[in-house]
């Protein structure tokens, strides 16, 4: 990985944290982009010392607000002349209804509508890299999915908020922005995951009542962020993905199959259409 240039969303805590150790390991030149810079900045630390690498960069990205994703756009665009692997991996979770700065609900806006911006915002300096890699992280939660293309703002949740089922959503988002994204540039290399079952702080941060408490309960129990950060790793090194695009892996490395909708092309092209009108207007 020498002379690549990788760029993390959420890369300063859990999987993303875990992810840029691993790529900065292979001499990789890795930016994290992190909403909380202050959690960056310990993260730098961390990330160089552990990798013996100090070609690690923090930028500013909030997914909530499409004004923060042009500017961190705009940063890494005056320091990089091209983009050799982009992995989306920050996650949101919630189990109260919250809204984006553009007023979509929050899980669909960051999980899916926040990346979909910053990816086509990267587009040029992806194209500018010889083999360029896209690597979406999604969930196994993606199954259990489905696009309400009429409740994208939460305009059905004001009285009942299903946290989980808006998550499993935004998930789903990621796996037909895969398949959709594959199949205008087939040229790119583009993949999603599911990694695992990890220790992190998602389901916690801003969850209330009995899932915060069942996660806390299972968190012990869970794989390592090192170990869910494999499967990223792999999509965005590995050799062996050369020539594989718009498939589905889960934390073995493995090729599996996705959910019924997200194998379905019409879909995948409403969803990528109407993400556009999102961002662009």
């Amino acid at each position: 990985m020498q002379d690549k240039i990788i760029l993390i969303t959420g890369g300063n805590d859990g999987i993303g944290k875990a992810t840029a150790i691993g790529l900065a390991r292979m001499g990789a030149r890795v930016v994290i982009a992190c909403r909380n810079m202050e959690k960056a900045s310990q993260a730098l630390i961390d990330i160089k010392k552990e990798s013996n690498n100090d070609q690690v960069e923090a930028l500013h990205l909030d997914l909530a607000s499409f004004d923060s994703i042009k500017n961190c756009v705009e940063n890494f665009n005056t320091r990089y002349n091209k983009l050799d692997v982009l992995i989306n991996n920050a996650a949101h979770y919630t189990s109260y209804l919250q809204k984006t700065a553009e007023g979509f609900e929050m899980q669909f806006g960051v999980n899916h509508l926040g990346h979909f911006l910053l990816t086509n915002l990267l587009l040029p300096s992806l194209q500018a890299a010889e083999k360029p890699r896209i690597v979406n992280v999604s969930s196994n939660g993606h199954y259990s999915g489905k696009i309400d293309f009429n409740n994208l703002r939460g305009e059905k949740s004001i009285k009942k908020y299903y946290g989980f089922e808006a998550y499993a959503q935004s998930k789903l988002a990621n796996v037909l922005f895969t398949r959709e994204f594959t199949r205008r540039y087939p040229d790119m290399i583009c993949n999603s995951l599911h990694p695992g079952g990890v220790a992190t702080d998602i389901a916690t941060k801003n969850a209330v009542g009995l899932v915060s408490n069942v996660w806390s309960l299972v968190k012990p129990f869970l794989m390592s962020p090192e170990k869910g950060a494999q499967t990223s790793i792999y999509l965005a090194a590995s050799p062996k993905v050369n020539k594989i695009n718009g498939q589905f892996f889960d934390e073995k490395q493995k090729i599996r199959k996705p959910s019924r909708l997200a194998r379905n092309d019409e879909l995948a092209k409403r969803l990528w259409d109407v993400s556009m009108e999102f961002i662009y207007h």
